[in-house]
């Protein structure tokens, strides 16, 4: 009997999901199903993720992700993060113009108030996803990078940015470029 039970706890483990298909599965479904390259690239990625990784990177850039593809996207990082999965360390969704202020807020209102950096560089956000940005990060204890440069904020809004700068010392916000060969560098580099 016991070496039954032995041969059927073997298989049992040898037919398991890995970790990364558990807890990750939703996620990296989520990502294929966009049909978008990059966003592939980053659910094979996420297929390495281990029990013993303790954060994940979530860095879809420039792949004409929809409003849809962004509700997926949240909806299945609030299934990691609610099955205690890893912890979601980045989040960036830059150069994915069709995000709009309906996109990055539907992300904001799924992703941890535990992730420390999040980026929707030219993702055409206004005022309205910044307020919701800023009402964001207030909750968040950890957050110490928001990148958020090329859209197009209000100057009270900006204003609200360097209040939220000031008060947070240990927060970079880049709301605005700082130059045009800046702007060039980082696309170049980050896309």
């Amino acid at each position: 009997m016991k070496r039954l039970l032995g041969i059927v706890v073997l298989s049992f483990l040898w037919c398991s999901p890995s970790y990364a298909e558990f807890v990750m599965q939703d996620l990296i479904s989520v990502l294929i199903e966009t049909k978008k390259i990059k966003s592939i690239e980053v659910a094979k990625h996420l297929q390495s993720i281990t029990s013993t990784d303790k954060t994940y990177e979530l860095v879809i850039r420039n792949s004409n992700l929809s409003l849809e593809d962004a509700k997926n996207i949240a909806e299945a990082i609030d299934k990691v993060s609610k099955n205690d999965g890893p912890k979601l360390s980045t989040l960036s969704l830059s150069f994915n113009q069709d995000l709009k202020d309906e996109g990055v807020i539907e992300i904001l209102s799924k992703i941890p108030k535990t992730t420390p950096v999040i980026a929707f560089v030219e993702c055409g956000i206004t005022d309205k996803a910044g307020q919701a940005i800023i009402d964001w990060a207030l909750e968040n204890k950890e957050i110490n990078g928001i990148y958020i440069e090329g859209n197009t904020f209000s100057s009270s809004m900006e204003a609200k940015f360097e209040k939220l700068r000031v008060n947070n010392p240990q927060l970079t916000i880049l709301s605005k470029w700082a130059s045009e060969e800046f702007k060039e560098m980082v696309k170049k580099t980050f896309n």
